[in-house]
């Protein structure tokens, strides 16, 4: 007698809230690389004085003074210190650009934060008051800014992103219209 053995059924990953199925992405939207400018500064300031420490070694001009650690000098040691300092700087402001994006559909908001830990915000165009953009002059000659969307009780900033006159445009002219459930429940207009 042969014993056979089901196969365990395999292993998925949670399903997401199912989306309207007549909904659609207008547009996916990321944050320009200014949204991360204190950390490229912390790079550029830290590749620079990598190259003083390297090229003019202040400290090798002391006469007589064992300045070495670890068989290394001691310009060499701050220097390679400089570049890990850079190097992460670079990472943290990639990650802190690539962890957000902004999903705009037809019906509805969608703010996404994180790696390891994600955030994700959604607002039906229902509960929009308003639509602003905020921008700086400097901002204003780069053609990026920050789209403020209120919702009475809550804000939403699309930070830093190119053009945002045109994202403005897009979340205004749906400012106030149905949701797709809303759409449903209102009652038909007999012909």
């Amino acid at each position: 007698m042969s014993a056979q053995t089901e196969a365990p059924a395999p292993v998925t990953a949670p399903v997401p809230a199912p989306v309207h199925a007549e909904e659609k992405t207008l547009e996916k939207i990321r944050p320009t690389r200014l949204i991360a400018f204190g950390y490229y500064v912390l790079m550029v300031i830290s590749l620079v004085l990598a190259v003083i420490f390297l090229l003019l070694s202040p400290l090798k001009n002391y006469a007589n003074v064992d300045n070495s650690v670890a068989g290394l000098s001691l310009d060499v040691v701050f220097a390679i210190f400089f570049l890990v300092v850079a190097l992460f700087s670079f990472i943290a402001a990639e990650l802190k650009r690539i962890s957000t994006q902004y999903l705009v559909t037809d019906n509805k908001i969608v703010r996404k934060d994180g790696i390891l830990s994600k955030r994700t915000q959604m607002v039906p165009y229902t509960q929009f008051k308003s639509v602003n953009v905020n921008q700086s002059f400097l901002q204003r000659v780069l053609h990026i800014g920050t789209v403020k969307i209120d919702t009475g009780e809550d804000t939403i900033n699309i930070d830093t992103v190119h053009d945002p006159n045109k994202v403005q445009e897009l979340l205004s002219q749906r400012l106030g219209r149905l949701s797709y459930s809303d759409q449903d429940q209102q009652p038909k207009k007999k012909l």
